[in-house]
C-alpha cells in the first residue's frame, strides 16, 4: 500500500471552508480513481488552521496515475484554485506494516 500525506495551513478564519471543500469535494473526487483505498482529514488541536489529509492508495503507480487524469478539483492546484493562500506539502511513504481491530 502506498500513502500520500498532504500538510495543509489554511488562511487564518478559512479552515471551515478547507474543511467543506476536502469532505465534500476533494475527497469524493479523488475516491473514483482506480487504486484509491481511503483519505482522513485530521485537523490539528493546537492549531486549527492546519490539518493534514492521508490519503491511501493500492500503489504509488495508482496514485500518479491519478495525479495525471488532468482533474484540476483533485489536485493541489484544485485545493489552492478553491482557497487561495492554502500552502500544501507533500509526502508519500510506502506502508510496510499495518494492524488494524475490527
Amino acid at each position: 500500500m502506498y500513502v500520500q500525506i498532504i500538510t495543509l495551513q489554511a488562511p487564518i478564519g478559512k479552515i471551515d471552508d478547507l474543511r467543506q471543500f476536502i469532505a465534500n469535494e476533494y475527497i469524493p473526487a479523488v475516491s473514483k480513481n482506480p487504486g484509491f483505498v481511503s483519505a482522513h482529514l485530521l485537523e490539528q488541536v493546537d492549531d486549527r488552521d492546519s490539518a493534514k489529509l492521508v490519503a491511501y492508495w493500492e500503489s504509488q503507480k495508482a496514485l500518479e496515475k491519478a495525479n495525471t487524469t488532468g482533474l484540476l478539483l483533485g489536485t493541489d492546484t484544485g485545493i489552492v484554485a478553491r482557497i487561495p493562500g492554502t500552502r500544501i506539502q507533500r509526502q508519500s511513504y510506502i506502508m510496510q506494516a499495518t494492524s488494524e481491530t475490527v
